[in-house]
């Protein structure tokens, strides 16, 4: 009895692309290395875009859904918040990408990130919430800082301060990999179950 892989697909922005690393450096790219080291077999599409906002994800996002993935990592929002769109608008944007996975019956992983621009405290603090809202309302399992242990260290981070460097993506899989790993190990024990005769 086979197993196939476990499609994943990465949909996000530049810090889901790997701008300004080479391809196999993308965090994508380290997590499906790591898991296939483990002997755990994951195939990942990655769909980031560098720049790309909520607004324009939303536009795109049927037609990376095409790939019919078994999991889904959502990472988008730090380009709103570069952007000063309104968090009312993101969330908004959001909320529908995960209504549509949950129409799908996709399992989940929606990536959070703290404010990369200062727009002030009321911004700062519903920019922040507004991931963990939606994955309670959709009820699914959140990453709450996508950059966190990376931003505003030198070492992990481009010139540019902003995008992580090899050492950084690797940090950022690394600190992904206990919970991608636990999901992609449901989904396998589902994928089992329903080949039992």
């Amino acid at each position: 009895m086979t197993i196939q892989p476990v499609r994943i697909l990465a949909f996000g922005d530049s810090l889901t692309a790997g701008w300004g690393v080479k391809p196999p450096s993308s965090v994508p790219a380290c997590l499906e290395a790591t898991l296939q080291k483990q002997g755990i077999a994951v195939s990942f599409i990655n769909e980031g875009i560098p720049g790309d906002t909520t607004v324009g994800g939303l536009k795109r996002f049927e037609a990376a859904l095409a790939c019919n993935p078994d999991l889904v990592i959502l990472e988008l929002g730090a380009n709103d918040n570069l952007q000063a769109i309104a968090p009312d608008r993101t969330e908004a944007n959001l909320d529908a990408m995960l209504q549509i996975l949950f129409d799908k019956g996709i399992p989940t992983l929606l990536a959070g990130i703290r404010p990369l621009r200062d727009l002030g405290p009321e911004y700062n603090v519903r920019f922040q919430s507004l991931f963990s809202n939606l994955a309670t309302r959709h009820g699914v399992a959140l990453f709450p800082d996508y950059l966190e242990g990376v931003a505003g260290k030198p070492e992990f981070l481009q010139k540019d301060r902003l995008h992580p460097n090899y050492e950084g993506t690797m940090e950022i899989a690394r600190r992904l990999l206990p919970l991608v790993t636990e999901m992609v190990r449901d989904i396998q024990n589902a994928k089992a179950a329903n080949l039992q005769p």
